[in-house]
């Protein structure tokens, strides 16, 4: 299988001895036929405290230099040079966004929701004093307001991200409207989503990212392109949970799922 969501030492909150080299090693140790390595770019941030900040020229050189190793000392082995972009919706921020990703051949961009304006996701400015509804209602407006302006990405990142850090799951009755307003968008530009197995090393493995009643709605509306990806930050956790993901990309009805390489994708059966 092909993990399409690795982290290394370029973000912020991953650890810091986890090279792309290492990466490269550890998933062809474990059998895995390629990856995409995906590193953070949060643009205006708004937790000083635990900034995330990227090296951009080192990661592109390193990405760059990766994929010559890979190609080298594993012939055969797909490697995606990606990156995960956190989306909110204010024009300076897409505008990097952008502009980061038309000035590198990338592979592979995942699109996704990592903090408002004034607060990121997880923290307690976003969740306190807040019913799971309004929570939920914030945290989807940011995604579908960012992607009616910004278009130039892939596939979208743990769609129901926010399911890790509220008290308790919001009821589907709640979210789905939520997130079907965004599969819509996201059907009607020719995106794809993601299968985030992190969800299985979090805890809300009941749940799913996304959940199987938002995969079931994405091929509903004619979804077609689905990448799976451990969202790794650490080795240890490459290619955690692809066989799971895959299982529900079947009980969805997928026979198939999608692999990047110069922002194209190729299906492989599962």
């Amino acid at each position: 299988m092909v993990d399409q969501h690795l982290h290394t030492c370029f973000s912020y909150d991953a650890d810091s001895g986890n090279t792309p080299g290492k990466v490269i090693v550890r998933a062809v140790e474990l059998g895995l036929e390629g990856i995409a390595i995906t590193d953070h770019l949060d643009p205006l941030w708004p937790d000083d405290e635990f900034p995330s900040i990227i090296d951009l020229a080192g990661y592109e050189k390193a990405l760059t230099e990766a994929e010559e190793t890979a190609a080298r000392t594993a012939p055969g082995f797909h490697f995606a040079k990606g990156i995960e972009l956190g989306l909110m919706p204010v024009p300076e921020a897409l505008a990097i966004c952008g502009e980061t990703v038309t000035g590198f051949p990338y592979d592979f961009v995942i699109a996704s929701v990592h903090s408002s304006p004034e607060s990121p996701i997880d923290m307690e400015p976003f969740l306190t004093g807040r019913s799971i509804r309004e929570i939920n209602e914030e945290y989807y407006s940011l995604l579908f307001e960012s992607l009616k302006v910004y278009k130039d990405y892939d596939v979208l990142g743990h769609l129901n991200a926010i399911d890790r850090y509220t008290d308790g799951y919001a009821p589907e009755s709640v979210y789905l409207p939520l997130a079907d307003e965004v599969l819509r968008l996201a059907v009607s530009d020719g995106k794809g989503i993601e299968i985030n197995t992190s969800s299985f090393r979090y805890g809300i493995g009941d749940r799913g990212t996304p959940s199987q009643a938002i995969l079931n709605r994405f091929r509903e509306l004619g979804g077609e392109i689905v990448t799976l990806g451990s969202d790794a930050h650490r080795v240890s956790d490459i290619g955690a949970g692809l066989s799971e993901g895959a299982a529900m990309l079947r009980a969805a009805g997928f026979t198939r799922y999608a692999v990047f390489k110069n922002r194209k994708p190729t299906f492989v059966k599962i």
